[in-house]
């Protein structure tokens, strides 16, 4: 059951890689949280996976990371490459970036984690480890809470299939922990009634 959620919510993102790219490049709540990133990750070579639309590559490029994005969803990675013309982009789930046979100084994964059920966020996890050098920094952000649904909605014309994981800070630490990296800082963000998000910046201590 879970494998279709996560087809279906890529297959949303394909239907509305446009219309979402415009959607979420007004306003970047993530500048600050980019920011913290930086001043752990001075320089260096940075992963994004769920790059979306493009906007927090953006912005990892503005303070001069040398940069690859992914993403699952092959149209959102067409819209982000059109964007952004002068950057690398691949079409890439998440459990496979080890195939990259890149090592990265630093990792970028913004709400995209939150896309992957709880039975297989270690699967997730452990290639990007594998593709981190020893020591390098990574900013994962999740939804605060502890439930595991399908949400089924129209939007704007658009139907929408998307599987939302929420996390309490104690057991996506546990998550960090147990494949090879430690918290290093901690930002809790409330957003709406509906969200709250954690952003955890981790360290790889070691390989799995």
């Amino acid at each position: 059951m879970s494998a279709d959620q996560e087809a279906e919510t890529i297959a949303t993102y394909d239907r509305t890689a446009a219309s979402w790219a415009t959607e979420h490049e007004i306003v970047n709540d993530w500048l600050g949280t980019a920011a913290e990133f930086k001043q752990l990750l001075p320089s260096g070579r940075v992963l994004e996976v769920g790059c979306g639309g493009g906007r927090d590559a953006a912005e990892l490029l503005r303070l001069g990371y040398d940069y690859l994005g992914t993403d699952a969803s092959a149209k959102m990675v067409q819209v982000v490459q059109e964007r952004l013309p002068s950057a690398h982009f691949e079409q890439m789930s998440v459990y496979d970036v080890a195939k990259l046979e890149q090592q990265f100084d630093g990792l970028w994964a913004c709400a995209v984690l939150l896309h992957i059920p709880k039975r297989r966020i270690d699967e997730a996890i452990r290639p990007l480890n594998r593709v981190l050098r020893l020591g390098a920094i990574g900013m994962i952000s999740m939804k605060d809470g502890n439930a595991e649904e399908f949400e089924v909605r129209d939007k704007g014309g658009t139907h929408e299939e998307r599987l939302f994981v929420y996390w309490s800070k104690a057991d996506f630490t546990n998550v960090i922990e147990r494949n090879g990296f430690r918290l290093v800082n901690y930002t809790y963000r409330p957003s709406d009634a509906r969200t709250n998000w954690h952003a955890f910046f981790v360290q790889k201590d070691q390989e799995v």
